[in-house]
């Protein structure tokens, strides 16, 4: 039994690949984290939320809840009400967009006295920005592993935060230099040297080993090559989409498409009789009057090349799955909270090849956290509860992305993220605190860091209505 609420402290290692940084890990390369968590708990498969973006695995991590629920879907959402993009770097806040049904039970509301660095989500007590790690993280410097370090071990001994919740980027060097390059394998290296002074300073401010931490990334990446402009592919079919490059409003926008993590699309579509005041349905997206003909934008979009499936919602309790080869059902029964996902026509769009079956939560996760697209059926379903969702949702073919022309000038863009695949989906997680038994788990949720969390705080009421699943400890 838990005795006492111990101090929190989140490390979260941006945009690192699952299989990288296990492998190292396993292989004994990286020394000082093996030892440190020698008696802890290793999770070597951990699917964190779809869209594989920050602001998706954030909302999960702090609330237990996907990222539909959440409502955070990404960096970027086309609001139908302004008819404008709304990007949280510049004309948007996600502390304003996250559920507020969910704010006040957050690990931070939970915890209390938090202090987050790096987070995107300011539901912290306090949030520091650090400009010196950003300049690092923007050059894909290894300086800002050091830095972080540095900075996050004079706040843990002057401040003693019950909450700690900080990232350290490897984001621009992931993208530029690809997922398992030399430089990412440098990145994961100089964190394990600097660890050590980090747990030294942990141990001093709270005690040896008297505190709970977790080690983890919000998502991977997938290598790319070649680019798809949504936008522009709107455009050329006589669509007149709103700017993503230019924030504003313009008065006659019919449609709007962006990525977020450039791997994955929303596509936005005005209501053919009534505009942006009301939402289309399912019955006008499979066939939409455009110039004079019924165009079906599920199909259009999931046959080009570039695109992999495309999503969306077919009624309250239903999503439908569409490639070029096939289409399939997503549905949930409320009742019994299970899903079942049939193929209706042609070939899988998933590749799962399973009987239809209902099944539930914890049941789709093991069976497909080793798949292409790990837990793609529970999470399709609950990304359209979103306000600021597409009305269709596209998944990137394997190699491809939608990187637009006028987005960050990267000397060369060989890896992305926001995306439905295993390499995105999938990464990994270490954990240590009083009373948690040595062990190695298989598979797991990002999300049920909340419930381990819970666990400690005795806050288990708030888990039984979340997604999340105390496994960890």
């Amino acid at each position: 039994m838990i005795k006492f609420k111990v101090p929190v402290v989140i490390i979260w290692l941006d945009c690192l690949a699952r299989d990288v940084f296990v492998n190292m890990y396993r292989n004994g390369d990286l020394q000082n984290l093996s030892n440190y968590f020698a008696d802890g708990v290793f999770v070597e498969n951990v699917i964190t939320c779809f869209p594989t973006v920050s602001e998706s695995a954030e909302g999960g991590i702090i609330s237990g809840y996907f990222s539909g629920e959440t409502n955070m879907i990404g960096e970027r959402y086309f609001s139908r009400k302004s008819k404008t993009i709304k990007h949280y770097k510049y004309n948007a806040e996600a502390r304003q967009d996250f559920n507020p049904k969910l704010i006040n039970k957050t690990i931070d509301a939970i915890i209390g006295e938090s202090i987050g660095m790096g987070r995107i989500i300011h539901t912290a007590n306090e949030n520091i920005e650090d400009l010196k790690a950003l300049q690092y993280e923007r050059k894909g410097s290894l300086k800002i592993v050091k830095r972080r370090i540095e900075i996050a071990s004079r706040i843990i001994l002057s401040r003693k935060p019950r909450l700690f919740f900080f990232t350290v980027s490897a984001d621009y060097i992931s993208h530029v230099y690809g997922r398992n390059s030399a430089e990412v394998k440098e990145f994961i290296k100089e964190f394990d040297k600097n660890f050590l002074f980090l747990a030294e300073n942990l141990d001093e401010a709270y005690g040896k080993d008297n505190y709970l931490i977790f080690i983890f990334s919000d998502h991977g990446s997938a290598n790319v090559s070649r680019h798809l402009d949504l936008t522009a592919i709107l455009a050329e079919n006589g669509f007149n989409p709103a700017t993503t490059d230019l924030l504003t409003e313009r008065k006659y926008v019919n449609c709007a498409a962006l990525s977020n993590g450039r791997r994955m699309g929303l596509l936005y579509f005005a209501h053919p009789e009534y505009g942006w005041s009301k939402k289309i349905s399912y019955k006008q997206l499979r066939s939409y009057p455009h110039k004079g003909e019924k165009v079906d934008l599920l199909k259009m979009f999931a046959s080009l090349d570039g695109v992999e499936q495309a999503f969306a919602k077919r009624d309250s309790k239903s999503v439908m799955v569409v490639s070029r080869d096939g289409e399939g059902l997503i549905q949930y029964d409320s009742i019994n909270k299970k899903y079942k996902y049939t193929v209706l026509e042609g070939s899988d769009p998933l590749g799962y090849e399973m009987e239809p079956a209902w099944m539930s939560e914890e049941e789709w996760l093991r069976a497909t956290f080793c798949s292409e697209y790990p837990d793609a059926v529970v999470q399709l379903y609950n990304m359209f509860k979103s306000k600021n969702c597409g009305d269709i949702v596209l998944n990137a073919a394997s190699g491809w992305d939608f990187w637009e022309p006028w987005d960050i000038s990267y000397p060369v863009l060989k890896a992305s993220h926001g995306g439905l695949s295993k390499d995105e989906m999938a990464t990994f997680l270490l954990a240590k605190a009083p009373f948690m038994k040595k062990a190695t788990l298989e598979y797991a949720r990002l999300i049920d860091i909340f419930a381990t969390i819970a666990a400690y705080y005795n806050a288990g009421d708030l888990v039984a209505n979340s997604h999340a699943v105390e496994r960890i400890f």
